[in-house]
């Protein structure tokens, strides 16, 4: 064989050898090969989660308080609009304030059950209604009449049915139902809310709805195997989404958090190669965003397990103490409305978890894939606090945990 041929047999060979290498490294990153053994054909077919309408009528668990200790007058939500606001600044439902958005853009008006078109301050009555609810955990309630006051109430009742669905809700199944549902009914505004993106009175509105569609599909995304996440094309869902928040509002503190969260899930899920060659994930964006965020609203319980989730989905246990002492910031803040109450809640279940994996597993692949397939195989949500913290004997167990079939 004359030199010429060696060198480009040779050549071939180690293009040959490199890209089998990255191959392997990005199957390595994504477990795509090793996750499909979780899924069934039917699931990678499904591009949304088919939504049982059951489940809105049967009746709802109820918050671990008292609902009495968020319940605020009309004049004590004026009062504390402000704070309770400071992680979506949505502004509050005055009667002007929709005398005038309702004229530029008539889409807020539409659905709008009983009600004449002209008697603005009864409506803010209904709005403050709502915000009531859901501010003291009546979930379904605020759900249910929100639903009933266009656009602007969809807020109160898509927030309060993510709250439900991630915290309460008993059923993995019961919890993607809610959160796909959530998603479509977002969804069904983004046209109408296109021509309102630039407006600094209407953004918030805009960025809350958006957030709102990301934040289902993102929980949705979290738990699911890469095979599905892929499918669905998730993945590009999210972070053109999360990247849309923080355009239309970027004095909304949970969009720079959402967006920090979403790079950071996207390397959980790919790796960091693979998230970043492929979808842009960074871990200085999530550094940045979340540094943002922190500067913003600090106080705000969400913000500070999303930043310990984070550390660990980019870096395992090489920042697992200050992991772990970020869950213990988000535990200690006092709430002073049910979203918090909740996100307190769950920042020491988190820690349980997390615990859980610093003393048992080398691998955090393993114990991510030990607790997808006992969400699955039990049908329980893990994210809900009014459930048991995990425990190795679940994991190790999970015939013994499964719910009954649905009545």
């Amino acid at each position: 064989m004359t030199a010429y041929p060696q060198r480009l047999w040779h050549s071939l060979c180690l293009i040959a050898l490199c890209t089998l290498s990255l191959q392997l490294h990005a199957a390595r990153d994504d477990d795509y090969d090793d996750e499909m053994d979780e899924v069934t054909a039917e699931e990678l077919q499904m591009q949304e989660i088919p939504v049982d309408e059951r489940i809105f009528q049967e009746k709802w668990n109820d918050v671990p308080y008292k609902k009495s200790y968020f319940t605020y007058t009309d004049a004590q939500i004026r009062e504390k609009w402000d704070y309770l606001m400071r992680g979506l600044k949505v502004p509050y439902p005055s009667a002007d304030y929709m005398r005038t958005q309702f004229k530029k853009y008539p889409f807020m008006s539409e659905d709008i059950q009983n009600w004449d078109g002209k008697d603005f301050d009864g409506l803010e009555r209904r709005y403050l209604e709502v915000w009531r609810m859901f501010f003291a955990g009546d979930f379904q309630k605020a759900r249910e009449e929100g639903l009933k006051l266009g656009a602007i109430g969809k807020i109160p009742s898509l927030f309060s049915q993510l709250m439900y669905a991630i915290y309460l809700a008993d059923r993995q199944s019961t919890k993607y139902m809610m959160l796909q549902d959530v998603a479509n009914q977002a969804q069904e505004y983004f046209d109408d809310m296109k021509e309102a993106e630039d407006d600094p009175e209407v953004a918030p509105i805009v960025a809350t709805v958006k957030l709102g569609y990301a934040y289902a599909i993102a929980r949705i995304a979290e738990e699911s195997p890469v095979p599905i996440v892929v499918a669905r094309r998730y993945i590009g869902k999210i972070k053109s989404s999360a990247e849309e928040v923080v355009e239309v509002m970027p004095e909304q503190p949970l969009a720079h958090a959402f967006r920090a969260g979403v790079d950071a899930g996207i390397m959980r899920r790919v790796g960091k190669f693979t998230g970043r060659m492929t979808y842009g994930a960074r871990t200085t964006t999530v550094e940045e965003s979340f540094a943002e965020a922190l500067e913003m609203a600090g106080d705000i319980p969400i913000v500070n397990y999303e930043y310990a989730n984070a550390l660990i989905y980019m870096n395992r246990k090489r920042d697992l103490n200050e992991a772990i002492s970020y869950l213990e910031k988000a535990m200690k803040i006092r709430p002073e409305f049910s979203m918090d109450a909740l996100d307190v809640m769950y920042s020491y279940k988190r820690l349980q978890e997390v615990r859980l994996y610093a003393l048992n597993f080398r691998s955090f692949r393993k114990f991510e894939k030990l607790r997808r397939k006992f969400s699955k195989q039990t049908d329980r949500n893990l994210t809900s606090i009014i459930s048991d913290p995990l425990t190795m004997d679940m994991l190790n167990n999970p015939e013994n945990y499964v719910l009954p079939p649905r009545g």
